[in-house]
């Protein structure tokens, strides 16, 4: 895959993802246990949807539709690699969406923005409930 960051982008997107995800991490709404990860993520959800302009379950299933042999099948290096060690490389994950959203149309900050946003999602949810959600459709839409 070609590289679509620099150096000094990744350092910088990367620097916003664990920004991102402390917030998280510290914030009230997240000992209340909400089950709806999109109402988890509003800064992210936001971010997506004024971008995109469209519902953001609708883009996310788009996106995995471009991305099912990145994330979505089981034998991808981003699944063995949650399988083996539960959790994702960030600057990988940050490396391979920002080439699949390049590849979907985006590009400067609106693929930044979406890169970010996108990468805070899966690494706060998890790639194996991202999947469930998201993949089973892309892969049936697909056969």
């Amino acid at each position: 895959m070609t590289q679509y960051l620099t150096v000094e982008q990744l350092n910088d997107l990367s620097a916003q993802v664990d920004e991102q995800l402390a917030d998280l991490e510290s914030a009230a709404f997240m000992q209340k246990g909400l089950s709806d990860n999109l109402k988890q993520l509003p800064k992210q959800c936001k971010a997506i949807e004024n971008i995109v302009k469209e519902n953001i379950d609708s883009f996310l299933q788009k996106f995995a539709e471009k991305a099912k042999e990145v994330i979505c099948h089981a034998d991808s290096d981003l699944h063995k690699r949650y399988a083996v060690y539960g959790g994702l490389k960030k600057d990988e994950v940050l490396e391979k969406f920002a080439g699949l959203l390049a590849v979907m149309g985006f590009s400067g900050a609106a693929l930044n923005i979406l890169t970010v946003a996108i990468v805070v999602y899966v690494l706060h949810i998890g790639l194996k409930q991202f999947s469930e959600k998201y993949c089973f459709a892309a892969i049936k839409g697909s056969e």
